[in-house]
């Protein structure tokens, strides 16, 4: 009897123990991402402005060479990279949780060199690259390879960048990437894209301010991480075992990297192969809007890797599945908002962000709203993979969702143009989504498929047939007041049908709370000043 009660003890202290440490990460990550949504909304308007300029500037043709060019240099870009912002981070967070903090210099120095390696190899090689894979007969007056020959410059400043802020991430300070890729960046462009506005600048001048803002966010960049490094920087050439760990890590992560934005860019450039300019601009002012279907996601992975790496380098990963559940949980509850205003109301969107004229892109916005949406139901899968080390289970998938998408966009845009292009996107992307998801399960053996999940998958699938049904029957038009009479309807559906757990609903006391205490501590500091 003695015996069970000290075992019941110490079961629920245990039990307690690892509550505590989940909420805790929980708390930082919902926390941490909360910072970066905000800045990555922010970009993201300024990204929509970016392209609300040029395309009110630039004639449909110069806007279609625009993005055919960065596309070309985005994927040269992202080869360069070699996958070390993640591999950084990734293992700065693990040698960290392991107290094996002496390897870290080894590892910044060389993700350093080789992302300085590659990116020369990548100016020299990308015009080139360009002309040999698309022959004389693509580009026969040298637009496109003029814009390319000033993009390069590009690459070595958004190479050190991502580096830089890897480094960051793997010290927990997630926020400096909402600093400088977040808003920085988008706010410098949009800037410098109004400045050759208002100058009458030619076509080269806006690119060249695209080179410009990309300098700028760097230089400013490189100003604070001398002020305030997260490390006290030793120079160390020296290549050993965590050089080693680096590259084995990293290289599945370009490859996977590289496939992931392929998959984006191969419409752009099959688009351009057998249709116009015209249908590539068209295609890019309509895709950039499912952007915002991720903001959730994103900002949550990119805080949840550097602190399950950290769990994984503790040695603690039965609190990695919990965490897993309720992050992903979490990323479909908050993302499905945003998903019913671009799936119920697109054509609203469109003419009200780019005018009438781009109504006609509805069918196109609603087709990648449900790929898009994929990323979000299933939620940090493709973080938890690669938290745990798993880079190459990553690269696999990602290599059977770009054949799958590459195929998909041969067969459909010919016929199908801009459509096919988007239903080759969201089949492709749903895939590579279930692809990881079964890793997961099947290498770490959990999923995020509880029965409150599944109950909230029915509930969402059930709003959107009734949101569609009652656009049509009362005849909606997408007004301020239905979209806030949504919202309050919808997080009533969801505390009426429990679909989170007395845990979470502790955790979001502490985050509440959180806020609270933070907004108090600042108006406090304000009066203070003020006084």
């Amino acid at each position: 009897m003695v015996e069970w009660r000290l075992w019941r003890n110490y079961n629920e202290k245990h039990v307690k123990g690892a509550n505590v440490s989940v909420n805790k990460s929980v708390n930082r990550i919902v926390t941490g991402s909360g910072v970066i949504l905000a800045g990555t909304l922010i970009g993201l308007l300024f990204d929509i402005n970016v392209k609300r300029v040029l395309t009110s500037y630039l004639s449909p043709g110069d806007f279609g060479i625009y993005s055919f060019a960065l596309t070309v240099i985005s994927i040269t870009g992202v080869i360069a990279t070699l996958g070390l912002g993640d591999g950084v981070a990734r293992y700065i967070a693990y040698f960290r949780g392991r107290n094996e903090d002496h390897k870290i210099n080894e590892l910044i120095t060389s993700a350093t060199v080789m992302g300085l390696s590659a990116s020369a190899i990548a100016m020299i090689a990308s015009p080139a690259l360009f002309e040999h894979l698309t022959g004389n007969g693509f580009d026969t007056q040298g637009e496109i390879s003029a814009v390319i020959k000033i993009m390069i410059f590009t690459i070595p400043a958004t190479i050190l960048l991502n580096v830089a802020v890897g480094v960051y991430r793997g010290f927990d300070r997630t926020n400096v990437n909402m600093y400088f890729n977040k808003l920085l960046r988008p706010l410098s462009l949009l800037l410098f894209s109004l400045a050759a506005v208002h100058f009458g600048l030619s076509f080269h001048g806006i690119v060249f301010m695209d080179l410009l803002s990309i300098i700028f966010t760097f230089g400013v960049m490189s100003v604070y991480f001398i002020k305030k490094p997260p490390f006290e920087p030793k120079l160390k050439f020296k290549f050993s075992e965590p050089t080693k760990e680096l590259f084995r890590y990293s290289f599945p992560i370009l490859i996977t990297s590289t496939l992931i934005n392929f998959m984006t860019w191969t419409a752009t450039i099959m688009l351009g192969y057998f249709k116009s300019a015209e249908v590539v601009g068209a295609y890019n002012v309509v895709s950039p809007l499912v952007g915002f279907l991720a903001i959730i996601v994103s900002p949550m992975g990119f805080v949840y890797v550097p602190v399950v790496s950290k769990l994984w380098g503790e040695n603690k990963t039965e609190l990695v599945g919990p965490i897993y559940q309720i992050m992903t949980k979490w990323c479909f509850l908050l993302t499905f908002p945003i998903f019913v205003l671009i799936f119920v109301y697109p054509e609203y969107l469109l003419t009200n962000i780019y005018g009438a004229d781009y109504a006609s892109g509805a069918m196109v916005l609603r087709i990648l709203a449900l790929g898009a949406l994929a990323n979000s139901y299933f939620g940090v899968n493709y973080h938890t993979l690669m938290a745990s080390g798993n880079s190459d289970l990553l690269m696999k998938c990602s290599i059977a969702s770009a054949g799958m998408n590459v195929l998909l966009n041969f067969l459909l845009i010919p016929q199908y143009g801009i459509l096919g292009a988007a239903i080759a996107y969201s089949v492709s992307f749903s895939a590579n989504e279930v692809f990881m998801t079964f890793k997961v399960w099947k290498n770490q053996n959990m999923h995020p498929f509880t029965s409150m999940y599944r109950r909230l998958t029915l509930i969402n699938i059930f709003i959107v047939w009734v949101m569609l049904a009652a656009r049509k029957a009362l005849m909606l038009t997408g007004a301020n007041w239905e979209y806030a009479a949504f919202i309050i309807l919808y997080f009533a559906i969801i505390q009426y049908a429990n679909i989170l757990d007395e845990n979470e609903k502790n955790i979001v006391g502490e985050i509440r709370k959180g806020i609270f205490d933070t907004i108090g501590v600042r108006i406090s500091y304000i009066f203070r000043i003020h006084a």
